[in-house]
């Protein structure tokens, strides 16, 4: 019977890739991913089985895989550590394999705290990378500001970007020059950009689909 692995492949840099998901993904018949994931992998990826997919294509090749997987091994890789911001997939994943082993990586999300210098236990973690609704994220969002916490997320590349969070929290009744955010884009790659200032500053509509916000109440430096 076949073996399925889920693994985080950092979030860009090879030099972040765990020695364990060299190992998984070297044992590896099969290795699927989004471009993203697999471009930080090219170097591991030779003679394998590569299929790239995209959200419109991902069901049908992992319905592929599964039909055809036999006795091979299988990893599906994600940008970071899939047990963060990929639970929707995730799920999908072990109704489709079944039984499904997971192998963590390191998250942008680890990389923007260390960056900004805030405590991971003491901050609150949103991700608003889900195709559904993000009112319940964005409840939690309001209420982690209101309540002075340090926030750590993920906005959501196509309608939840920095420029749309402030008007967000402006629009309920929070000051965005009261508060400090840090905008990661492309963390630990080459082109890595670090945009630090006060909500109200920020008007750039254009930052990456790679990008990681600090949120801090008051002042910071």
């Amino acid at each position: 019977m076949g073996k399925v692995y889920v693994v985080g492949v950092g979030p860009g840099s090879p030099e972040y890739i765990t020695d364990r998901a060299k190992q998984v993904i070297a044992s590896s018949d099969i290795v699927i991913g989004y471009k993203h994931s697999l471009d930080t992998i090219r170097n591991l990826l030779n003679s394998k089985d590569v299929r790239q997919i995209t959200l419109k294509t991902q069901e049908e090749v992992y319905g592929d895989v599964a039909k055809n997987l036999k006795n091979k091994t299988c990893s599906v890789t994600f940008t970071g550590d899939p047990s963060f911001s990929e639970s929707e997939i995730v799920d999908r994943l072990v109704e489709i394999f079944g039984d499904v082993e997971i192998v963590p990586g390191i998250s942008s999300i680890q990389v923007a705290a260390s960056k900004s210098k805030v405590p991971i236990d003491k901050s609150v973690l949103i991700t608003f990378h889900i195709t559904g609704s993000i009112e319940r994220e964005k409840v939690m969002l309001l209420e982690a500001v209101r309540n002075a916490r340090i926030v750590i997320m993920l906005p959501r590349p196509w309608d939840f970007m920095p420029i749309h969070v402030a008007e967000f929290l402006k629009q309920n009744g929070l000051d965005p020059s009261k508060l400090h955010v840090d905008i990661y884009e492309f963390l630990t790659l080459n082109n890595e950009r670090v945009t630090k200032g006060r909500f109200s500053e920020v008007t750039n509509k254009d930052y990456s689909d790679l990008t990681v916000m600090v949120i801090h109440s008051g002042s910071h430096t």
